[in-house]
This record gives structure tokens, C-alpha cells and sequence, in this order.
């Protein structure tokens, strides 16, 4: 050992090595890179290193439910958890205690405008400077100090590659940083020309500890691409620094730690210095750990003291740190290091893997056997730690962190590389093998094969496995916030596959779970696999049943599959129609036909005609058609719950002679509620003596018509002049997969046509048809619209009408076996019959106290159902009573299935008397 004793301070190894282990079960490093988790050694068995990068996706979680609990003994340390949640996730996710400062400690200190309020507390000196506001700014001009040589420019945020610093040398360049970033404070400060110093340090508990002081290169040309950007260290001794420097910059790192603990913040820190005219200025606090800690390793190690990781734990573990222990640096020259950056935007297909390197003139060796540790390194080797990965990167981005056992550039500010190193530069790019940029947007041919080979394992997983978890999932918003909110991806990924677990994971993954087979919710939506891919297949060629001229093939596919649904409902040849996102388009495109072909201009006396069962979009397709709700005229369900004609009649006689224009009359073939079905044939009857149009919503109930017993449904569809079809309810697709038909699809075209509706826009004449050809984009309120019909054609290519007829078949029986459970349960009551695989019903035991509130009852056994029951099963009202309904559609749910949900209601049902009591006698009171 040589030097002055108090060169660098820390715990004595020992003393902190076997704290450790006594604390800890085990300790993960969380960051692409393991450096400095390495350079801890000899590895303890209580540490491993774990791929966690800020900047790339997380990994899935391990399978089995919700995340685990913490357990105080398993601890990980992130490089930058300020940077991005992942850290915090994965720690979340794997039930360890993440040791990080808390993010407002870290936001403050690391913000380069608040942090001057930390260095005026701490009393460390800054360059001068001057805030430029972030709104009402004067010109340029006015913040500009003739005085100053030269100045800095820096955003608040935390440098990131060096985008958040750049030099001005006039007040012209001022002007044009201020155009670059608007809309944010900024900091101007004198630009200070001497040697940059950063000092690590550690902010405990009790104390901060301070560690080495390094020289930093910053922004060198041959190895980065911004003027800010870091690209390397050296330890220095004191020395190598003027006279005085070097105590002065350990004092300005222990007060500014003095203040970063009184505010709370915990573990390490550097602080970034710069010598002006024998003195150091603060310029910035990086309160995280830095890529230098790896060198300090080394030197502590040396000096016998615990790694600053170490260190970082102990200051989170313990209520005081031990005794510091002061130590000189070790003899022999001190370690150094470059980053090296991506010169302009590229693709990288091979980058030296990390490891130990010998140079042979202008190449590497293989990697060399032997440690990846500094301290053993030989004289003409080098550490070669890997950052990126192969793909695309741009200019700045950090490529590898190249590690010496000796300095790499003089003691002076903005040094060059000395000859040796930069031989090492160039025979790390020649192991280097980059490709121009491909085109924006695109990908190249491997990396999409294996994306999508890994999608589709996701798919298939996905749909083989409906029910591997409940079905109810509703997480809150903060916590979806959480996984979920980040600002916008300036730079991309080359890691598709992780960004694919990423998103079923925190997103797609957290929905409720239609397609389970003890969800009896809403109307179940199932998908099947060839939908999947006909999806998929759609988005890749861009398909487009619009225009003939753009796509042919994919128009003519759709006719087809509305041939085929046509059939398959027993419709007349003649009519025709459109796919729709949905219910609820379909029903508004169907009535806009009816206003249109039935009250021509003229809509001011308009009135129409629903049942206050049908569906909420009958009431908005009103809305939206300009209609008014006064217009729509909503007749009270009959006790059927069914729309009642003679009612209806009635509203049109009166409305005629009130010199109103009734026009339509809105049928519901399976009502969302209880699956009844309007008299189809008598509304038939009365709109063609009246003279007004019909539109079935057979959203829910028209596929029914496809099986025998659904065939008495057919005449009643033949007479209706509009019929909505959602082939993602109860023909299995999955959204948006909505269809609307027409006795006399001609109609269509005259409400839509393009033709109709042209302004001075001739680039669409090209594409008029001619002859035979059909542009469905005449037909339908969107222009460019999606092939939704390869879905079903798919399915049923795939697996025959035979299939479908079957899994309708097989819904309409597990409805009436849940009714035949209900009537035969004493403590259930059947309200409305099964309908369209939809039946309600309610629980009441038999020995109801007094004031049981029997609707209040229905909702809390909902709820506990979901929540602990493993099914999802909600509540409706009918005849002004609250009702537990079910809708069986789903060919994967079984009888057992059925029994056991009902089951649960019983049993949830058994525990409410006393509760459900109590709120009956409070509404009472």
C-alpha cells in the first residue's frame, strides 16, 4: 500500500461480509449487465446477477397465481430503478425486497434543477447559471451572459446517452435549444473547462462513507456520438490531481451525502465535479449506482474494505453502519475503462461476447479462461462486458464497457485515448459487425420468424387453457398504472419476443376472462384458433374489402361468407349486406337505411317503435341519426317481457293521427336480459299492413336459426326487412366480428354510396366499379374497413356449418339443464325459463328471517361468486327486481360447471341471512 491513509473510507471486509450473510438468504443484481455485480468478488453465495434492464422488457413470471409475499432476507439491488418500473415489478412479482431509494428522493437529487437547491444546502459550490422558465421565456438574448466563454444547456432530467446536455457558445445557439425543448424549465450554466471528477459515495443511515474519486471522460469523439455522453473512468490518487483537489471533491461528496440522508434518501450515489481555476463545482448527482463502482470494486477489494454493493445493502439493512475504516489506495496502477457508444444509427448482427480478451495487433482473441475480474487482468488484457444486443441500435447507444488494469486517457480535461487504447477501440468494431439501418418500420427476416413462432405458442396457450386462473379480473387502475403508464418508446427494441410477454402479461393477461367456461356473464365471446390467424393473416396483407380496385379478393371473400351466413340462417339469396364491428354499428346502419328509404328529407315528424327490453344501442342509433329521443317510442315489456303487438298498434294509430310519421318498428330476437324473443311474425304481420319497416336485433338470438330447432325462427328473419347478426356471440368469433343484412341490400348504396355523399375529391373515381364489380365501402358508414369476414370464413372452412349448428345446440341444453337444477333446489327459484341459453333466477332459502332484502342478497352472492368462486356470474333486473342471470353459450362449459356455480350460490346465499336482514331493516328505517 502506498499514499496517505484516508484515500478512500468504507467498512473493513470483513466486518461486512459477515454482516451480510448473517442478513441476507440471498441478494440479486438486477441490470443487463452483471459488471458490477462481478466485481464484487469473490462471489458470496448469497449474490447472483439477473438480466433486468430498465430499458428492455421484463421476463415472465414465474406460473402460480398472484405474486409472492417478501421475505426480509431476499433483497435485490437495480443499477437504476429511477429509470423504469422493472425493477420494481419483478421484485413485486418474485416476493423480494427491492433495496432502491424511494423514487422522490431519487426525482429530486437526480433533477438538474432541484439538485441545486441540494448543493446550496450541502454548501458545495455550482457554476454559475442562470433557470430558464418554461413558459412566458424572453428571447434567447436576454439569458445570455456576455461574460461566459461558453455555457451548458441542461434539461432536468437525468442524462440519458447525453441527450439531456449540449453546449452554446452564442445566444443563436441558445435560440435554437430553447425551439428543441419548449415546454420545460432548463438550466444555463458557465461552462467550466477543467478536468471532470466523479466521487462514489454511499449516504447510510447514521453517516456517508465516502469511496473513490475517479476522473470522467466525457463526450470523446472516437467513443460517442453526444457532447454529454460518459465514456469512461480512471481512479485517481491524490497525486494525480492538483494540490488540495482531491480532499476537496471526498468533502463535497460527504456534505451533499449529509443532505441526501436528512431528506431520506438511502444507498449510493456519485457526485459529478468540475475543476475551475483550482477549485470544484458541482455539476450534478447521479443518485444511483454508476458504471465506475465496478473500478471502485477493485480498489476496495484491494484496500481490504466491503464493495460498495455491499455497502449500498448494509445502509438499507442495518440501523447504523459499522465504524468507517480509512485506507489508502492500493499500489500499482489503477484500473480505467471505456464505454463505447454506437457511432450512427445501425444494425448490430455480432458483438464480442463478454468475456476476457487478449489483442492480437487489430483483433481479439477468443475469449481467454479465467474470472471476468479486475483484479487478476493481465497487463495486455482487457474485461469486455456486452450491453447491447444484436439488432438495431442508434447513434449514442451504449454497445460495451471495455475494462483495463491500467489508465486509458491523460489526466486532463476532454483527453483523447492514448495509442494503446484506442488499438483496443478498433479491434473491438472490427469484432464488431454492423449492418446499414433497414428500412423504418421493418424487420428483418429471423427476427419476425421467431416473434412469430413465439406469438403463436402465446395463442395457443392462451386458448388451450380458458381456465387456468378465475375469470373475474379487475385490477385498479393504480396498479394497472403501474405496470402499464411510461412515457412514449422514443428509441425501439430488438426484443419483440419480450415485449410480447410483456403485454400478456401486464395488459391482455389482465381482463376478465370471457371465454372461461364458468363465465355465464354477459354474452360470452369464445374465439376459436383459425379466427386467430385469419386476423393475423388480414394485418399482414393489408386486406381491405373496400374499394374492388384495392381489394378484390378480399371483397369477393366477403360476399361469400355473407352467402354462407345467408344459408346458414335460412335467409332469402337476395339479400345481402356488410360486416360491422358489432350490435351495435349493425343496428345503426340498419335504422339509417329505414330513416332514410322511409322518410326521404323529411325526418321532423319521424317516430319509431322499440320495446323497453331491447338493447341501450337502439336508443343511441336514434341519437346519432338526428332523430331525438322524443322520436323513439318505447313500449312497456308485456309479462313475457316480450315487445307487445297490440301495444304497439295502438302507438301507431295514436302517433297517425297526432300527424306523426311512424316508419319502423325495432324487434328483438333475444333480449339482453333474459333471451326473449319478440313475436317475430305478428310484428311481421303489423309492419306490412302499416307500411313501416322492420328491423330484427338478432344480435344475440338470429344464430339460433341455424339449428332444427331454431328453423321456426326462419320465416319470421325472410320477412324482416333489416336483421342484425353478431357472429362473435353465439357463432364463436372473436371481436369485432358484427354483420347486418338486408332483404334489399340495393338500399344500402343509397344511404352510403360514395357517389351520394362526393365532394370536389376526384382521387376516388378511379375506383369506381364497373360492370360486376362491388365496392363495399358503398355499402356501410366506414370507407377503409378490416376484413372481418376471413374470421368466419375460416371457422367454418375449418370446422364445418355441422360444428357450429352442434355448439349452439349443445348452449340451448345446458340452459335447460341449469333451469332443471334451479326448479329442483329449494333454495332457488327459477324467474324467467331458459330463452336463448339465458335464464334468471334467485336465491331464497326456505326459512327467510323477517325483513330478508332478497335484492340485496342477489347482489352480494354476485359478488362473493366472483371473488372467491371461480365463475363469473352478475346480476340483472327484471319487472324492477334484482336477478342472478346466466347465458350458457360457451361450447366449453360442461354440466359440472353449471352445477358447480349454482352450488356456490347456495353456499354464498347460506352465509348472508343475519347481514342481508339487517340492510333490509336499515332500508326500512
Amino acid at each position: 500500500m502506498t499514499g496517505h491513509p484516508g484515500e478512500i473510507e468504507g467498512i473493513a471486509a470483513e466486518t461486512g461480509q459477515k454482516l451480510l450473510a448473517e442478513l441476507l438468504d440471498e441478494a440479486v443484481w438486477l441490470d443487463h449487465c452483471a459488471f458490477v455485480s462481478a466485481s464484487f468478488g469473490p462471489a458470496p453465495p448469497w449474490l447472483r446477477h439477473q438480466a433486468v434492464s430498465a430499458f428492455q422488457p421484463l421476463p415472465v413470471p414465474p406460473p402460480g397465481g398472484p405474486p409472492a409475499p417478501p421475505r426480509p432476507r431476499r433483497v435485490c439491488v437495480s443499477f437504476a430503478p429511477e429509470h423504469g418500473p422493472n425493477a420494481r415489478t419483478w421484485a413485486r412479482d418474485r416476493g423480494y425486497r427491492l433495496l432502491a431509494p424511494e423514487p422522490r428522493d431519487t426525482a429530486w437529487a437526480a433533477d438538474k434543477i432541484s439538485a441545486l437547491e441540494l448543493f446550496a444546502e450541502a454548501g458545495v459550490a455550482t457554476p454559475p447559471y442562470v433557470i430558464i422558465p418554461a413558459s412566458g421565456r424572453a428571447p434567447a438574448g436576454e439569458y445570455w451572459n456576455e461574460d461566459w466563454r461558453a455555457a451548458v444547456l441542461q434539461r432536468p432530467e437525468n442524462n440519458l446517452i447525453g441527450q439531456g446536455t449540449r453546449p452554446v457558445n452564442s445566444p443563436a445557439g441558445l435560440a435554437r435549444c430553447l425551439d428543441a425543448w419548449p415546454d420545460r424549465a432548463l438550466r444555463l450554466s458557465r461552462w467550466a473547462p477543467g478536468i471532470s471528477l466523479t466521487v462514489t459515495a454511499c449516504a447510510g443511515p447514521d453517516r456517508t462513507m465516502v469511496s473513490a474519486v475517479s476522473h470522467q471522460l466525457v463526450g470523446l469523439p472516437e467513443l460517442a456520438a453526444a457532447w454529454g455522453t460518459h465514456c469512461g473512468n480512471r481512479l485517481v490518487r491524490p497525486a494525480d490531481l492538483p494540490e488540495g483537489l482531491y480532499t476537496q471533491a471526498r468533502a463535497a461528496a460527504r456534505r451533499v451525502g449529509e443532505v441526501l440522508r436528512r431528506r431520506g434518501f438511502r444507498g449510493t450515489f456519485g457526485l459529478d465535479l468540475v475543476e475551475d481555476d483550482g477549485r470544484l463545482l458541482a455539476i450534478e448527482v447521479n443518485p444511483r449506482f454508476q458504471t465506475v463502482v465496478s473500478l471502485v470494486h477493485t480498489a476496495e477489494r484491494a484496500a481490504g474494505l466491503l464493495p460498495t454493493l455491499g455497502l449500498h445493502l448494509l445502509s438499507f439493512l442495518l440501523p447504523a453502519l459499522p465504524p468507517p475504516v480509512a485506507r489508502a489506495l492500493p499500489a500499482g496502477p489503477l484500473p480505467g475503462q471505456l464505454v463505447v457508444h454506437a457511432a450512427e444509427d445501425a444494425t448490430l448482427r455480432r458483438l464480442p461476447p463478454t468475456g476476457r480478451y487478449r489483442r492480437g495487433g487489430q483483433k481479439l482473441t477468443d475469449p481467454l479462461p479465467g474470472p471476468l475480474d479486475l483484479a487478476g487482468i493481465g497487463e495486455d488484457e482487457a474485461l469486455c462486458w456486452a450491453i447491447a444486443r444484436p439488432g438495431p441500435v442508434t447513434a449514442g447507444q451504449e454497445l460495451a464497457l471495455l475494462q483495463f488494469g491500467h489508465p486509458v486517457a491523460a489526466l486532463e480535461p476532454r483527453p483523447r485515448p492514448g495509442a494503446e487504447a484506442r488499438a483496443w477501440l478498433d479491434a473491438f468494431r472490427l469484432a464488431t459487425r454492423t449492418a446499414p439501418r433497414p428500412a423504418p418500420l421493418r424487420l428483418a427476416e429471423e427476427p419476425m420468424r421467431k416473434a412469430g413462432r413465439h406469438a403463436l405458442e402465446l395463442i395457443i396457450e392462451r386458448l388451450a387453457t380458458p381456465d387456468d386462473r378465475p375469470p373475474l379480473c379487475v385490477p385498479s387502475p393504480a396498479e394497472l398504472r403501474a405496470v402499464l403508464a411510461e412515457p412514449l418508446p422514443e428509441e425501439g427494441t430488438e426484443d419483440l419476443c419480450g415485449l410480447l410477454d410483456r403485454v400478456t402479461r401486464d395488459a391482455l393477461g389482465r381482463a376478465t376472462r370471457l371465454d372461461h367456461p364458468r363465465s355465464f356473464a354477459f354474452t360470452p365471446s369464445t374465439g376459436n384458433f383459425p379466427a386467430v390467424l385469419a386476423d393475423a393473416l388480414a394485418a399482414a396483407y393489408l386486406s381491405v374489402p373496400g374499394a374492388w380496385l384495392v381489394g378484390a379478393g378480399p371483397t369477393q371473400l366477403e360476399l361469400t361468407t355473407l352467402g354462407w351466413l345467408k344459408a346458414l340462417l335460412g335467409l332469402p339469396e337476395a339479400a345481402g349486406g356488410l360486416f360491422v364491428s358489432g350490435g351495435s354499428v349493425a343496428n345503426l346502419t340498419a335504422l339509417a337505411v329505414a330513416r332514410d328509404h322511409c322518410l326521404g328529407d323529411d325526418c321532423s315528424r319521424a317516430r319509431l317503435y322499440c320495446s323497453s327490453q331491447a338493447h341501450p344501442s337502439i336508443a343511441r342509433a336514434v341519437h346519432l341519426l338526428g332523430l331525438g329521443r322524443e322520436r323513439l317510442s318505447v313500449v312497456p315489456a308485456d309479462d313475457t317481457l316480450r315487445l307487445d303487438p297490440a301495444e304497439t298498434a295502438r302507438r301507431i294509430a295514436r302517433d297517425r293521427a297526432a300527424g306523426r310519421r311512424p316508419f319502423a318498428v325495432v324487434a328483438t330476437l333475444g333480449t339482453t336480459g333474459t333471451g326473449a324473443i319478440d313475436p317475430l311474425d305478428e310484428l311481421a304481420g303489423l309492419c306490412r299492413r302499416e307500411g313501416l319497416w322492420l328491423h330484427i336485433d338478432g344480435a344475440h338470438g338470429a344464430a339460433v336459426a341455424a339449428t332444427p330447432g331454431g328453423h321456426g325462427l326462419r320465416a319470421a328473419l325472410r320477412r324482416a326487412d333489416s336483421l342484425t347478426v353478431d357472429p362473435h356471440k353465439w357463432l364463436f368469433q372473436p371481436y369485432e366480428t358484427g354483420c347486418v343484412l338486408l332483404r334489399r341490400p340495393e338500399l344500402l348504396r343509397a344511404t352510403f354510396g360514395l357517389a351520394r355523399h362526393a365532394l370536389d375529391t376526384g382521387y376516388l373515381e378511379p375506383t369506381e366499379p364497373a360492370g360486376e364489380e362491388v365496392n363495399l365501402s358503398d355499402y356501410g358508414p366506414q370507407q377503409t374497413r378490416g376484413l372481418r369476414a376471413l374470421k368466419l370464413w375460416l371457422a367454418l372452412k375449418t370446422f364445418g356449418a355441422r360444428a357450429f349448428r352442434q355448439a349452439i345446440e349443445q348452449g340451448v341444453d345446458l340452459a335447460r339443464h341449469a333451469a332443471a337444477l334451479v326448479t329442483a333446489h329449494p333454495e332457488l327459484r327459477l324467474v324467467t325459463p331458459p330463452s336463448l341459453a339465458i335464464l334468471t333466477f334467485r336465491y331464497h332459502p326456505c326459512d327467510a328471517p323477517p325483513g330478508w332484502d332478497t335484492d340485496t342478497a342477489q347482489e352480494r352472492i354476485s359478488r362473493a361468486v366472483c371473488a372467491e368462486g371461480g365463475a363469473l356470474l352478475l346480476t340483472t333486473r327484471v319487472r324492477g327486481a334484482t336477478v342472478l342471470r346466466m347465458c350458457t353459450i360457451n361450447p366449453a362449459a360442461t354440466r359440472e360447471d353449471v352445477a358447480r356455480v349454482l352450488d356456490e350460490v347456495v353456499r354464498q346465499g347460506r352465509r348472508l341471512p343475519e347481514a342481508v336482514s339487517g340492510s333490509a331493516a336499515s332500508k326500512a328505517r
